[in-house]
């Protein structure tokens, strides 16, 4: 079996203007696609609880809506673990925006089960939260299937952003679940100091150098394909994601766990 990497981020809350009581941490799920690739969910509790985390954070994509199936089961046991101990938030990648769609009856199941186990989701929806003495605005950004199926010509601005979510909070530290990481210049101009995102699965092929080579789009050499991106105070964290759908391969690209500290 497999080993879960762990990916660890550092955002300096000084350049915000807030400071942490005590360090503090903060674990990001994403594209688990309702199974860990060559691992399982034993193996991301205790990674997460190795890290040390205060909250979870899913950028999308914990379930697999794909060619008419659909499988939640390891999802709500995921999320239903951490929530033992963690508050949970969780926004809609575009396999839960289809299940939606597609199955309208199966997706209020799935989110009445996510409220159930504790867990918030975030549809075009804010939370306030304090953790450690730094505020939190917390906000999950749903997109249409428009902005996943057409990978060249269409433009999302802040201004469509500012309709769906309303504005960022002054005085406190925005993070913004948004699961498409193309999108990062129209994440920044509306203010969001990090942005959690996901969907490109690494590239799927990672390549000495060259980095993730293929989106699920498709398109070569997504441009924020993972890792660690900035554009003024605002900061975008791509994350490899925790499994696959489809196409069970990934190529020097372990199921990944991304922890961002708080210093």
């Amino acid at each position: 079996m497999g080993k879960i990497r762990t990916a660890y981020y550092r955002i300096q809350l000084k350049r915000y203007g807030l400071r942490a009581d005590r360090p503090f941490c903060a674990a990001v799920l994403a594209d688990l696609h309702n199974r860990v690739y060559r691992s399982d969910v034993d193996a991301v509790v205790q990674a997460v609880r190795d890290a040390g985390c205060g909250m979870v954070l899913s950028a999308g994509d914990l379930i697999v809506m794909k060619a008419g199936r659909f499988a939640t089961d390891q999802a709500l046991g995921l999320i239903g673990r951490l929530a033992e101990d963690l508050p949970v938030y969780t926004a809609n990648g575009n396999h839960e925006t289809r299940m939606k769609r597609l199955e309208p009856e199966v997706y209020d199941c799935y989110m009445e089960e996510l409220r159930k186990l504790g867990a918030v989701n975030l549809v075009n929806e804010s939370v306030n939260v304090t953790r450690c003495g730094v505020p939190f605005h917390i906000t999950g950004l749903e997109l249409e299937r428009l902005y996943f199926k057409r990978p060249r010509g269409v433009i999302l601005d802040q201004e469509t952003i500012r309709e769906k979510i309303g504005d960022r909070q002054e005085g406190a530290f925005n993070i913004l679940l948004a699961h498409h990481p193309r999108y990062f210049d129209a994440y920044a101009e509306w203010g969001a100091d990090l942005a959690l995102a996901g969907h490109l699965h690494g590239g799927i092929m990672r390549l000495p150098l060259a980095g993730g080579v293929i989106s699920p789009d498709p398109m070569l050499f997504p441009r924020y394909d993972h890792g660690f991106y900035r554009k003024g105070r605002s900061s975008m964290i791509v994350s490899a994601g925790l499994g696959t759908h489809t196409i069970n391969l990934r190529i020097n690209n372990p199921a990944e766990l991304v922890v961002v500290d708080f210093e």
